[in-house]
């Protein structure tokens, strides 16, 4: 069920009104409202859904117990194996044919009847998280399984986040029923909504039909067409991951609850540490805490520092996807990380350590780092390695890299959006001072006719036809 379409509206309002009337039994009203919309997707998944969080759930219970170690790891490990049935195993095995060359799965194989569950890869970490910082005593167990279903289930971020820390949601759902109707919030909420409506029907879709055009034959494309396709990609899937983010929390305040926000303008961004810090940041902070610090972080020396790192993001990428493309991206973004750490240290060891701090530096460092973001995308959006390769060749061959003028306009529309990209910075950062001064000094007629202007070309753009959002396929 999209964010975006009458059928989640209808949902979303009728919860809104029990929720509000019924305070009382808001986590039931809650956790009937995340089966409905979760249901839509498939029984099956939402069987498989239930069941896997009520084990999850009654083996935090015991993690304080004598046995707790054992619950704690036979709760990772049933979601972990989960998450790899559903997501890995036809992967695997082709990749097994592929090293053997032997077929093992036949068009009617049973294997290429599993459907990937919509936000298993999200749902699945956040229980990791939960239960592990039980078990570490950051937290204490839910006292009631409808409380962890909420926290888990939560409709705003089921599908693809913020992933939500025990520590952040739980006390919101612990002490639901004290939440009152707040018009600050309910104001914040509509707007983030309406932002999250905009990214993705008006700018996320309206790119998508270029790139998908462009790049529906990468091999036909000469370098510099390529470049253009990527820049365009790279814009395409932030604002379709960051609409549904942005939208998530704007429910969320709706509710009166608080998510995280996942992204920052990330591709202001000088470097793979900054990039992560703003991107997506709630799975680098669960890539971070619960993988990179595990396996050693920096406590180790630089070497394996360097090795933890590429470790990490080689993990993230898999976690994008099953295929050898994701696995390649995150070790593309673990080299990133690894060569900022490398070049900031010779930088210091011979004293230009305080050049990085001027203001021309760090322009420089934002459109060379956003083009190695790009570098990134290529093998995010082109199925196969040999083909990202391919496609990557030309764009480094020199006499490869002509653009027809028929593609300047796009030239410009890359231009245009890092425009808004900035404008979206200046917007979070003073959004206190702007809110204040948009009510002092627009009556509330005026700001009326603008409201029903941006709802009328939301209605308009959602008249068209209605594309997923990218990250749901993860």
């Amino acid at each position: 069920m999209l964010f975006h379409t009458p059928e989640f509206i209808v949902l979303m309002v009728f919860t809104l009104l029990l929720y509000y009337v019924v305070p009382s039994r808001r986590v039931i009203i809650l956790s009937i409202a995340n089966i409905i919309f979760y249901a839509v997707a498939g029984i099956g998944n939402l069987a498989v859904f239930v069941l896997v969080s009520i084990f999850t759930y009654y083996c935090s219970k015991m993690i304080r117990g004598r046995f707790g170690k054992w619950f704690m790891i036979a709760a990772v490990l049933v979601n972990v194996l989960n998450l790899v049935f559903f997501k890995y195993t036809v992967f695997l095995i082709r990749s097994v044919e592929q090293a053997l060359n032997m077929s093992l799965i036949t068009d009617n194989s049973f294997w290429l009847s599993i459907v990937l569950p919509i936000g298993i890869s999200f749902y699945t970490f956040q229980m990791i998280a939960y239960v592990v910082d039980v078990y570490k005593q950051k937290i204490e167990p839910s006292r009631s399984l409808l409380d962890f279903w909420v926290f888990i289930a939560f409709f705003a971020s089921l599908i693809a986040g913020p992933i939500m820390r025990g520590q952040e949601l739980l006390p919101q759902i612990e002490n639901m029923k004290a939440i009152r109707f707040n018009t600050a919030n309910v104001r914040l909420g509509l707007a983030l909504l309406g932002l999250g409506m905009f990214k993705k029907i008006v700018l996320a879709d309206y790119l998508a039909g270029i790139v998908d055009g462009m790049l529906h034959d990468p091999a036909a494309l000469s370098g510099g067409e390529a470049w253009v396709a990527i820049y365009l990609f790279a814009f395409q899937i932030f604002f379709d991951f960051a609409a549904y983010s942005e939208m998530a929390v704007g429910i969320g305040y709706l509710f009166g609850i608080k998510l995280v926000l996942n992204f920052q303008t990330p591709y202001l961004s000088a470097s793979g540490t900054e990039f992560w810090r703003r991107w997506h940041i709630t799975l680098s902070t669960f890539i971070r805490d619960y993988i990179y610090i595990p396996l050693g972080g920096s406590r180790k020396g630089k070497s394996r520092q360097y090795v933890n790192l590429f470790v990490a993001m080689t993990i993230s990428g898999i976690w994008h996807g099953a295929a050898w493309t994701f696995v390649a991206w995150g070790m593309f973004h673990g080299a990133l990380l690894i060569g900022h750490k490398f070049y900031t240290e010779v930088m210091d060891k011979i004293g230009l350590g305080k050049l990085r701090a001027s203001k021309l530096y760090h322009v420089f460092a934002v459109i060379v780092f956003f083009h190695l973001t790009c570098i990134g995308w290529v093998f995010f959006r082109i199925p196969g390695i040999s083909a990202s390769l391919s496609m990557l060749k030309k764009m480094f061959t020199i006499s490869d890299l002509h653009i027809p003028p028929s593609l300047y306009k796009y030239l410009l529309l890359v231009a245009g959006l890092f425009v808004l990209h900035l404008l979206e910075y200046f917007v979070f950062k003073h959004a206190s001072s702007l809110d204040k001064f948009w009510h002092k000094w627009f009556p509330a007629p005026v700001r009326a006719v603008v409201y029903t202007v941006i709802i009328a070309v939301l209605v308009v753009f959602l008249q068209t036809e209605q594309s997923s959002f990218i990250y749901f396929q993860f």
